[in-house]
């Protein structure tokens, strides 16, 4: 059955089927049309697979899709982190670093090693984290406090 059939037949189920994996409209339409691109790339396995295995393979791949994605939000999150630490001076700052870091609740970690880590202002920070460049501020501004508060 001809690729481009099956997809217009299913896309709104891929777009719904995407929807429960993610919970973004955006995300899954960029799950579903990856897929799609992806499946014109290799458009000769088709040719010998029936309507369904083809809605199987869309499928599949738009849930692997996303498994890469959160797989590279991930490596993303690590390479960050250790971006703060190739820009201390010796090994011994990096432990102390670290372990205040480690002190810090998950959101004032994040925001704090994007803006000292990887130099980025509080729109760039909000835009990664979805939130707001005022929230973005204020989380700098606990994170501050509460690492002095460690020191």
């Amino acid at each position: 059955m001809n690729i481009y059939l099956v997809y217009e037949k299913y896309h709104k189920d891929f777009i719904a089927f995407a929807r429960s994996i993610v919970n973004d409209h955006n995300e899954a339409f960029d799950l579903v049309q990856d897929a799609y691109v992806k499946a014109l790339e290799r458009e000769e396995i088709f040719e010998i697979m029936n309507e369904y295995q083809i809605k199987g393979w869309f499928f599949t791949t738009i849930k692997n899709k996303n498994i890469d994605n959160i797989r590279r939000q991930h490596r993303l999150k690590y390479e960050e982190e250790m971006e703060i630490y190739s820009n201390t001076e010796s090994f011994e700052e990096n432990i102390v670093l670290n372990d205040l870091l480690n002190k810090l609740p998950d959101k004032y970690r994040k925001v704090i090693s994007l803006k000292y880590g990887m130099n980025l202002n509080s729109a760039e920070i909000g835009e990664r984290l979805g939130i707001s460049p005022s929230t973005v501020r204020s989380q700098l501004s606990e994170g501050r406090r509460l690492l002095k508060k460690y020191v």
